[in-house]
């Protein structure tokens, strides 16, 4: 996902850094109601790892395997993480290996249904799908609002669709889960709203650094007014992230 996006390798690091950091607490409540202390956990579309290093680093029993599809940013993954270069579509990994597969803003950018029937494949009966974070940009809130934000949040989407990217697939994960064969057992919101102020304006600037891939134009005119909004009484904004945990029957 990384060479499609065209993002800079150090940018890009830093935009995963921030997710995991985002749903750091989603995923603690999740394998803690799951109660895994050993055994295989995979993650699809795991990026640099980060996701993963974090769950080692309080289960180190775990065997971690992460995989994608691009070489480069899984070669920044910690030591201590199985590396594997393949499709989340087309896991190169044996039948009912694993006891939790997790995705972490990763089946958005990927065909779903195919990555979910790849999860079900190889968990073990009665593993667990853990689907710590997908996104839904169709809601995103603002305040203040730019005068035509509508316009620029549709641009956001357009382009992350060109790039074969679902923006809104966190709305249908408890439909796609279901489909795939998986019991839901609880969905809920895995983000809340942030607050952008003069203290931390390096932080919006990332965030507008990935959008700027999208539709650069009106990212940038979206990102002037709302670091003025921050200089001046802060700027908020709220993307609705969800979270799911399903298990295989």
């Amino acid at each position: 996902m990384a060479d499609s996006l065209q993002l800079p390798p150090e940018h890009w690091l830093d935009f995963l850094a921030c997710q995991s950091e985002q749903t750091y607490n989603t995923r603690r409540y999740l394998f803690r109601r799951i109660g895994l202390r050993s055994g295989v956990v995979v993650e699809p579309g795991c990026g640099a790892g980060a996701a993963l290093a974090d769950l080692l680093k309080t289960r180190p029993e775990l065997t971690a395997i992460g995989v994608d599809i691009d070489p480069t940013v899984l070669r920044a993954a910690p030591e201590g993480i199985e590396r594997i270069v393949a499709p989340a579509e087309k896991l190169p990994l044996a039948d009912s290996i694993a006891d939790a597969v997790l995705f972490h803003f990763s089946l958005m950018w990927v065909n779903p249904r195919q990555a979910l029937a790849e999860a079900f494949r190889i968990l073990k009966p009665r593993g667990h799908l853990i689907l710590a974070g997908e996104p839904d940009y169709g809601g995103m809130l603002s305040h203040p609002d730019p005068g035509d934000k509508k316009t620029m949040v549709s641009k956001l989407r357009r382009g992350i669709a060109r790039v074969n990217g679902d923006p809104d697939l966190g709305r249908r994960i408890g439909e796609l889960a279901s489909g795939a064969g998986f019991e839901v057992l609880e969905t809920g919101m895995a983000s809340k709203p942030r607050r952008y102020g003069k203290e931390n304006l390096e932080e919006l600037a990332k965030l507008f650094r990935f959008r700027q891939m999208f539709h650069p134009r009106s990212t940038t005119i979206w990102e002037r007014f709302a670091r003025k909004s921050a200089q001046r009484n802060g700027y908020l904004e709220f993307l609705p992230v969800f979270y799911l945990l399903g298990k295989k029957a």
